[in-house]
């Protein structure tokens, strides 16, 4: 029986060691009688069959295929010359000759009649690993289970964490697969008997609808247990949601959906744990938090951040109270939600909004990217949720039932991944620090406080007319081998301002700067005249060693202000550059005590002889 219809071909040549290529003559279609052996998920059949479709996914929405890379390939046995070899090894013998554009992404559509082996399943999980630009999804009509040692489903669990989708085929999928691989001649497909009953296995009486009505009545009659999570949002008299949100997660879902991978695949949920603080007259009057989720059924698509908004300007928003709205998202907003988001905050100048994201979505294609920029430029703080945001979330928005917060693997390393591709994004300028690391980071205290911790170099900037126009502002962190105050000169160079203008820039920094910084700073101000700038620090860098003495000197020099940060500096600086949520500056124990004893060594070391 031949394997392909008459029309079509395919051959196998080998080389050497490497796995076979396959050459093709138009286009490949599968024998009508060879798909209903091999994949009828009711028989046993010795060869294994994998067939593939490619998409370019152009946007969320968007998914172009591509014609040239669809077929099916079938393993080669012991019974047949040369070499043995598994489907999935041609398969990935394919893609690789590909060489797909690492700037695209793509999905691979995988049928196959077995589930793969432990060792396909490792090959696989490299390759994945190898090419974060290309997901998968496998559709299966069995599950292998020669070997019952345990290693196969180890394997499967390995590629799943890789971020392969596997599932069982269905009807639905079988009929797609005989519409896109099977040379049918134009006749629909004939699932045969007991198809669903393979798939899913009998159906308990239980499980009706009827049944899960009767008991479910039956249970609130008798008010045997409280109902939680989404079920309690549901009117089980009138048959709908009670409101639009909810109060909580199930700990399954938070857990799944607010993994914090660099890129996560099949997570098409998204969910927005959200928090209101009203204020009215610089007093905070209420506090409202829930929970929103995308809505993807009854035929309609409506993203979280759009609910949120359509609620909040319905229930909450007034023109005479301020509001600090803090969103804990599983997914950064696409595009457009970044862009309405944006012209809302631009629109109500009374709402602040900080956002913390589990995942960066489509961080790699440039409109995602301005999307964030956008939202950031228009005052919205846009941070990667760390272990501590992640604790509170499960705290504040999970069932939890006082179990504690368990980590995943890699949550930190994860978390630092995306905070440098966030950075990356945001045109290298940080955005509002946190209350902690302000305080930490700028304390003026001669010794570290526990807990102990390293103090680090910050630098935030105002860019202001001299009528006190604001004109840009942000804040640098070292780098390695790139000091904060060479990012800074680096960021006013790139904004190319009038030399006919004149302009003042004020600097709160946590060090003074080291003399190869005081140089460039003096030579950055030398050629640029027409810039006043001032630096306030918090602590004095080395202040014991005369080289660096002289690097403060030679600053003063140039013109350049250099004093010490007072409450009136710290007090601005929390204001413009700390995600303060509305709340008022509050001075650690002898702030003032240790800023004049600064001050008085600062002054003795621009005074000091050269």
């Amino acid at each position: 029986m031949p394997l392909v219809s008459s029309r079509y071909q395919i051959f196998f040549s080998q080389a050497g060691n490497n796995p076979p290529k396959i050459q093709d003559f138009k286009r490949r279609l599968m024998d009508e009688n060879t798909f209903t052996e091999n994949f009828n998920n009711q028989g046993w059949p010795s060869k294994t069959f994998l067939c593939y479709m490619v998409e370019r996914l152009d946007d969320e929405n968007t998914a172009t295929p591509l014609d040239e890379y669809k077929g099916f390939v079938r393993n080669k046995g012991r019974d047949q010359p040369g070499e043995p070899c598994h489907a999935e090894l041609y398969f990935l013998g394919q893609i690789r000759s590909w060489n797909l554009d690492r700037n695209q992404h793509y999905r691979l559509t995988c049928f196959i009649s077995w589930t793969p082996c432990y060792n396909c399943a490792q090959k696989l999980t490299t390759f994945l690993k190898e090419n974060h630009h290309i997901s998968l999804h496998i559709f299966a009509s069995r599950i292998y289970t020669v070997d019952d040692s345990g290693s196969r489903q180890s394997g499967l669990c390995a590629l799943q964490a890789a971020g392969a989708r596997i599932t069982i085929m269905t009807s639905k999928d079988f009929e797609r697969c005989w519409v896109t691989f099977v040379d049918h001649k134009e006749k629909p497909f004939q699932p045969w008997e007991g198809l669903e009953h393979h798939v899913y296995g009998p159906i308990l009486h239980t499980f009706e609808e009827e049944w899960v009505a009767k008991q479910t009545k039956r249970m609130l009659v008798m008010k045997v247990a409280p109902i939680q999570g989404f079920s309690a949002e549901w009117d089980y008299d009138k048959n709908e949601w009670k409101t639009d949100h909810v109060a909580r997660l199930d700990p399954e879902t938070f857990y799944f959906q607010f993994h914090n991978l660099l890129y996560a695949y099949g997570r098409n949920c998204s969910y927005i744990c959200y928090r209101v603080k009203t204020w009215k007259h610089r007093s905070p009057v209420s506090f409202d938090w829930g929970v929103f989720h995308n809505q993807v059924y009854a035929g309609t698509h409506c993203h979280s951040e759009r609910r949120f908004l359509s609620w909040f300007c319905a229930k909450k928003l007034r023109p005479d109270e301020c509001y600090h709205i803090t969103w804990f998202m599983s997914w950064s907003p696409c595009m457009k939600c970044a862009e309405l988001v944006a012209g809302f905050l631009g629109m109500y100048q009374n709402v602040t909004l900080s956002i913390f994201t589990a995942r960066l979505y489509y961080f790699q294609k440039p409109q995602y990217r301005k999307g964030l920029l956008r939202l950031s430029d228009q005052g919205a703080c846009v941070d990667i949720m760390s272990y501590q945001e992640f604790k509170y979330c499960w705290k504040k928005f999970v069932y939890s039932q006082r179990r504690p917060f368990r980590p995943w693997k890699k949550l930190k390393r994860n978390y630092q991944l995306l905070a440098a591709e966030l950075e990356d994004i945001l045109g290298n300028t940080m955005n509002l620090l946190r209350e902690t690391l302000f305080k930490q980071q700028f304390g003026n205290q001669p010794r570290v406080p526990p807990p102990y911790y390293r103090r680090k170099t910050y630098l935030c900037y105002q860019l202001k007319e001299l009528d006190d126009l604001m004109l840009d502002k942000g804040c640098f962190r070292n780098k390695k081998q790139r000091h904060a105050e060479i990012r800074f000169i680096d960021k006013i160079n790139s904004l190319n301002l009038n030399p006919s203008q004149s302009y003042k820039i004020i600097c709160y920094i946590t060090w003074s700067p080291c003399p190869n910084c005081a140089s460039e700073l003096v030579d950055f101000i030398t050629r640029n005249d027409h810039l006043n700038l001032q630096i306030f620090a918090s602590r004095l860098y080395f202040h014991w060693i005369k080289p660096f003495w002289r690097g403060l000197q030679q600053l003063q020099e140039a013109g350049i202000s250099v004093a010490v940060m007072t409450h009136t500096e710290f007090e601005d600086c929390w204001e413009q550059f700390v995600d303060n949520q509305l709340r008022p500056f509050q001075p650690w124990d002898k702030l003032e005590q240790y800023s004049a004893s600064i001050r008085r060594r600062l002054q003795r070391i621009l005074t000091a002889p050269t």
